[in-house]
C-alpha cells in the first residue's frame, strides 16, 4: 500500500505524459491486432487447406465465418497499412524507457538545490517516472511478442502470393 501511495503523491507532469503515450500506444496496438488478424484469417482460411478430406473441409467451412474475397490491390493496401501501424507501434514502444529516464532527470534537477537537506520528494518523483517507463515498455514488448509471429506469417504469405517460386 505504501508504494501506491508514493506513486499517487509523486505523480508529476511527465508521468501524465507517459500515461497518455501508453493510452495512444494501446490504441495503436488494438488497431494493429485487428488489421493483422484480418489478414491472418484471410491467409489461413479453409480454402487454403489442401491436405484435408472433402468432408472435413466442408465441416470446417460450416464452422467458420463467411470468408471474404480480396483483390490483389486490397491485399497490398491492407499489408501496407498493417506494416505502417506496426512500425508506429514498435517505435512508440521503444520510447517508454526514454520517457522514464527523461522524467527521472527532470525530477532530479530541482533536487540539486536541496542537496544536504532531507527533502526526498523529488527523488521519489524521479523513481515513479522510471518505474512507469520500464513497466509500460515491458507490457508492450510482451504484446509485440504476441502479434509479431502473425505479422511475419502474413508477410510470408503475401510474398508467396505476389512472387511464387517457379517449380
Amino acid at each position: 500500500m505504501g508504494t501506491i501511495k508514493i506513486f499517487i503523491e509523486n505523480f508529476g507532469v511527465l508521468d501524465c505524459v507517459i500515461l497518455v503515450v501508453f493510452l495512444v500506444n494501446l490504441f495503436i496496438y488494438l488497431s494493429l491486432r485487428k488489421q493483422t488478424n484480418r489478414l491472418y484469417k484471410f491467409y489461413n482460411s479453409t480454402d487454403k487447406i489442401s491436405n484435408l478430406s472433402e468432408e472435413a473441409r466442408q465441416q470446417l467451412k460450416k464452422n467458420t465465418k463467411k470468408e471474404e474475397k480480396l483483390t490483389v490491390t486490397e491485399l497490398l493496401d491492407m499489408r501496407e497499412k498493417m506494416n505502417q501501424t506496426y512500425s508506429m507501434f514498435a517505435n512508440v514502444t521503444t520510447m517508454f524507457p526514454l520517457l522514464g529516464m527523461f522524467g527521472t532527470v527532470w525530477a532530479l534537477i530541482p533536487m540539486v538545490d536541496s542537496i544536504g537537506t532531507t527533502d526526498t520528494s523529488s527523488f521519489f518523483a524521479a523513481l515513479t517516472s522510471t518505474a512507469l517507463g520500464i513497466v509500460f515498455a515491458l507490457i508492450f514488448k510482451f504484446l509485440d511478442a504476441t502479434i509479431s509471429y502473425k505479422i511475419d506469417d502474413n508477410e510470408k504469405h503475401t510474398e508467396h502470393l505476389m512472387f511464387p517460386k517457379e517449380q
